[in-house]
């Protein structure tokens, strides 16, 4: 994938097919869909060549791929995600064709225009008869479970298109799908957050009702995620400013983030080290004002800053490649 700036246009990776002798086609295929999304088996046709091609865009945090293929059945093979491509969770909206779906003992036959979700880290089958296309929105599994708790019980489910935040959200998906040509990475940025903030309310009508109990505590959770995300860059942020800002207690908030097996101000720490290390992967080392990036995000402190970037990411913030592939 090519690197850019706020403004610049972006480019997409694209895959296909067509690029690989017949013979080799099987196993390119399932190499690539292993690396971008899931390791899988793959079940070709057995009465028409095997063609597939995918265009992937790499927006913040969550990639939207346009996917075409002749029919095709993939099942999902055991084992840990090694790379946080695989460690997502992926709605999929049906463009065209037949499409289902089976995780978690449920089964789900979207129709043209509807979505659903699965995980990519838990074992899963899909089955399309027919030539199909799909719109695929990758999000970061650590980053939906903290949108939206209980979202394991959303997998493999119809979520109806034609109405209501669904339908918006679809709207959305294919026409930023349609101008990805035309927009530029702090555009992209934008639309990749109104998409997520679509696709979690709309799947969270997919829930148990039991969930409803815990809404309250859903929202105060979201709440304080947002409302730390827009302070990242305050190097005098703490639990207690944070509590007074949202009229929360600093127990309650660790309280809610001890759910996700984290505290309040780990927290911060993580979600400002992947935001170090998004600017990080934009361009080469040589290119680099480590200082600048971090004083940006909230560090004011390097000796520190190196010593916890090297312990989330295995490398200390200067060896850090560009263009590596990390959930944000």
């Amino acid at each position: 994938m090519t690197k850019r700036t706020d403004d610049q246009p972006i480019h997409a990776d694209f895959y296909s097919t067509e690029t690989i002798a017949p013979s080799h086609r099987q196993a390119w295929l399932r190499e690539v869909i292993g690396r971008e999304y899931a390791r899988v088996d793959i079940e070709p046709p057995t009465d028409q060549p095997l063609f597939n091609e995918m265009t992937i865009h790499h927006w913040s945090n969550l990639r939207l791929s346009a996917i075409r293929s002749n029919p095709l059945g993939l099942r999902s093979l055991p084992g840990e995600p090694d790379s946080a491509s695989q460690d997502a969770y992926f709605a999929v909206l049906l463009l065209d064709g037949r499409y289902r779906l089976r995780q978690h003992g449920r089964e789900a036959f979207p129709q043209v225009g509807d979505w659903t979700l699965y995980d990519a880290t838990q074992a899963h089958r899909i089955d399309c008869p027919d030539r199909f296309a799909k719109l695929l929105v990758a999000i970061p599994r650590p980053l939906l479970r903290a949108r939206l708790p209980g979202v394991e019980h959303c997998t493999a489910l119809r979520l109806p298109g034609e109405q209501g935040l669904a339908a918006v959200a679809g709207a959305l998906a294919r026409t930023a799908l349609a101008q990805a040509a035309t927009l530029k990475a702090d555009e992209t940025a934008l639309i990749a957050e109104q998409l997520q903030d679509l696709l979690v309310k709309a799947f969270a009508e997919l829930r148990p009702a039991r969930f409803e109990l815990s809404a309250s505590r859903a929202a105060a959770l979201d709440r304080a995620k947002r409302h730390i995300e827009s302070r990242l860059a305050d190097p005098e942020l703490n639990a207690a400013r944070l509590a007074r800002e949202l009229g929360l207690s600093a127990r309650y908030l660790n309280d809610l983030f001890g759910a996700e097996n984290t505290s309040l101000m780990r927290y911060v720490r993580e979600r400002r080290l992947a935001r170090c290390a998004a600017e990080l992967r934009a361009g080469p080392p040589a290119c680099r004002n480590l200082t600048a990036v971090a004083l940006r995000w909230g560090f004011n402190d390097m000796a520190h800053f190196s010593r916890v970037f090297k312990q989330r990411y295995a490398c200390p913030p200067r060896d850090y490649p560009a263009g590596a592939d990390d959930t944000f």
